[in-house]
């Protein structure tokens, strides 16, 4: 009796055309029976007696599992195609399959009578692809992160030629169809190592499998390196707190009531659904594409400073609608989970509600702004992602996945109000133009381009950063501000006491002078 998770015509198929087989190797096959359970069941066989001589009786009743973990051995010590020397014991493939989802169903990919020489190899019932796989895994997103094969078929791993297992262990898949094979990433009767079973059937363990190929090859992108820089998201810190893409509870990626905080390849990047984006990349607040089919976090804001009403939004719902970055990153960097003690509520502060933000969930509130104060193609209309300002160091890889500086930045900023030389490599200078804030030798005429400079101003932006040193932190917040204007934090030193702003200027006052009146040098 077969059992398993397969549709009873794929099994009688596959009976038949054994049973064709065994005809053409001398065997007179029994008739396709209809077992107990309702699906195929071959009917007794007979060999003729020259071809029985020799064969135990054990061996002629041996039942699937045993015959398949016999076959499955052979392979093991060198006969699997395109894993030459690869050695596993039937005993280590017995233990490890049977912790593994696919425990008992040895019959759904395998036959216990494949014997001619044109039969499909490791004595499977198809071809060994993806079409093998995709005979029982018919149910979209039942897993949480396949979505179908038509969805794997377009992204990254599923399309591109070079996504083929470089080993070493197990060792490289060298068939020349081994590009974008399930076989890449899974092997089908498991695998183990020091911790035990790895989960979902994989070849390795959590970022060790990713690593594997995205250290520069056979992927283009080089992940191993930034997460191995000073500053960087704990991939490599944690292991077995991921539960899988099922996770949709705050306590899964909280520090309390257990600290359960972690970051794996997993939690930002579905590998059935990750794909490359565009030159130029997606337009904010757009995800990149290396993010589809992962979960999320939706907001509904309220009044400024409020927190929002959440919303969970699992990976399957990202292809349906248009997910932003932030989302995903409110996760972890939101008031919806338990976030560590001095952490940043993102959500809060991002509240297009609030006095002032920087652009990420909206466009700003200030779209007077001229439009030549900005740098990088930016303007008084633009919204930005969190991977504008967080990412590598080197801009050659997309994403906050490690950097040399603090934050996980992509250039140098201080987060200290303490006196020092600014320069226009700096964070804010990406997006802000150097010579109207920063530049205190930079003409009048563009320096005006800042409302509070010269004329309006006698010592304006440029001349508190590049003749002062006194950086943007001591006046600024970094992400929204619920009862500031223009971004304005109080309470630093130095920095900025109390401000009132009139229609056509404002007076500020400050630790390190008396109290200062400006005029804006154009209508705000």
């Amino acid at each position: 009796m077969f059992r398993g998770v397969g549709g009873d015509g794929r099994r009688k198929a596959a009976l038949e055309a054994e049973a064709a087989t065994r005809t053409s190797t001398g065997m007179t096959p029994g008739p396709v029976v209809a077992s107990q359970d309702g699906r195929g069941e071959q009917g007794p066989s007979t060999l003729p007696e020259n071809k029985i001589h020799g064969m135990s009786d054990r061996r002629r009743k041996a039942p699937v599992g045993f015959v398949c973990l016999a076959a499955v051995a052979l392979a093991a010590y060198g006969a699997a195609p395109g894993l030459s020397g690869w050695q596993r014991s039937p005993e280590n493939i017995r233990l490890t399959l049977a912790a593994s989802p696919h425990q008992g169903l040895c019959d759904e990919c395998h036959s216990a009578h494949s014997g001619s020489s044109d039969a499909h190899p490791l004595a499977l019932i198809g071809p060994d692809d993806n079409t093998l796989c995709d005979g029982c895994h018919t149910t979209p997103w039942k897993g949480d992160s396949y979505g179908g094969n038509w969805i794997y078929a377009g992204s990254a791993h599923g399309s591109s030629p070079s996504a083929i297992w470089p080993g070493p262990v197990p060792p490289a898949r060298t068939s020349a169809t081994a590009a974008g094979q399930c076989l890449n990433c899974h092997d089908p009767h498991g695998q183990s190592d020091a911790d035990g079973v790895i989960p979902s059937l994989l070849v390795a363990r959590e970022e060790g499998l990713c690593l594997t190929c995205h250290d520069g090859q056979p992927a283009s992108t080089d992940i191993r390196s930034d997460l191995q820089k000073a500053f960087h998201h704990p991939v490599n810190e944690y292991t077995g707190r991921h539960a899988g893409a099922s996770e949709s509870s705050p306590t899964s990626f909280g520090a309390s009531p257990l600290n359960n905080r972690h970051s794996e390849c997993a939690d930002c990047h579905d590998s059935h659904v990750a794909r490359t984006d565009p030159q130029g990349g997606p337009l904010s607040p757009d995800a990149p594409k290396s993010i589809l089919g992962v979960s999320r976090v939706a907001v509904i804001n309220g009044g400024a400073g409020s927190i929002p009403t959440y919303t969970f939004v699992p990976g399957q719902d990202t292809l349906s609608s248009s997910p932003a970055e932030y989302q995903l990153c409110f996760k972890c960097h939101s008031s919806w989970t338990y976030q560590p003690g001095g952490q940043t509520d993102m959500a809060l502060a991002f509240n297009p509600n609030n006095s002032s933000y920087h652009p990420v969930e909206a466009a700003g509130k200030n779209p007077g702004i001229h439009p030549l104060s900005f740098a990088g193609g930016m303007d008084a209309t633009s919204i930005v992602q969190c991977g504008s300002c967080h990412g590598s160091d080197f801009g050659s890889v997309r994403g906050p996945h490690g950097s040399s500086y603090r934050y996980i930045l992509k250039r140098s900023y201080t987060a200290s109000s303490a006196s020092h030389m600014t320069t226009s490599d700096e964070l804010c200078f990406t997006c802000h133009s150097y010579d109207v804030y920063g530049n205190r030798n930079a003409p009048d005429p563009i320096r005006a381009y800042s409302r509070f400079n010269k004329p309006g101003a006698d010592k304006g932006h440029a001349e508190h950063v590049g003749e002062e040193n006194i950086p943007c932190y001591a006046c600024h917040a970094s992400h929204g501000s619920p009862d500031q204007k223009h971004l304005l934090v109080t309470g630093r030193s130095p920095g900025i006491m109390s401000y009132t702003e009139t229609p056509t200027g404002g007076t500020c006052s400050p630790t390190c002078h008396s109290p200062q009146s400006y005029q804006v040098n154009y209508a705000r």
